[in-house]
């Protein structure tokens, strides 16, 4: 098995965390961010996100599709539930992650750690961080209260847990919200999490 990512990808992070997870031994293959994007990778993932993963000759894009692949082939219905409703429960809320939650995290990411090739701007990462109250309050409402999105660990762990670790690095502030700290507490310090080699 090969992924191919980028250690500064935090959807390639959220793969790497569900293989530890998983044991899953893999061949990391590095893809730069810079754009546009080598020849090879446009061939193998032709709209040339980051990660992809080759399995055995395998080849399918989009985290999230990994993720839940990857749980489908383990067996692992605990962090893929085959139970309707608890399944429904999950695929909302990744959807309502990946759609509306997580790009107003990024917003503040980008520039606060110079990400896409562009210039660090601390300025710009607070003013953008101070209108975040919102969406945090909205996520703060999602979450389980426990060590877990949905109370019990699922692939909504896996997806959230990059993000909620590069709140360190950033000015986004997560004091006010109790229940994500302790998500992102429970997550971060997972042995799966730490072996997935988190950089930022």
């Amino acid at each position: 098995m090969i992924l191919f990512d980028n250690p500064l990808s935090s959807n390639a992070l959220k793969v790497r965390f569900l293989l530890a997870e998983l044991g899953i031994h893999y061949e990391r293959r590095e893809v730069s961010l810079d754009r546009p994007r080598p020849d090879w990778y446009v061939a193998l993932n032709p709209l040339a996100g980051i990660p992809a993963l080759d399995d055995n000759g395998f080849v399918l894009a989009e985290s999230n599709a990994i993720l839940r692949y990857l749980a489908a082939r383990e067996g692992r219905d605990d962090l893929l539930p085959t139970d309707l409703a608890a399944r429904a429960r999950l695929d909302e809320f990744l959807d309502r992650w990946t759609s509306t939650v997580r790009p107003t995290f990024y917003s503040v990411e980008h520039p606060a750690l110079g990400l896409g090739g562009h210039p660090v701007d601390l300025m710009l990462a607070r003013e953008r961080a101070g209108k975040l109250g919102t969406t945090l309050e909205l996520l703060e409402g999602l979450v389980s209260g426990g060590d877990a999105v949905l109370a019990t660990l699922t692939l909504a762990d896996f997806a959230v847990a990059p993000v909620l670790f590069r709140t360190r690095l950033t000015p986004i502030d997560l004091g006010p919200f109790p229940k994500l700290m302790r998500l992102r507490d429970a997550l971060t310090s997972r042995p799966a999490f730490i072996a997935a080699n988190p950089v930022r």
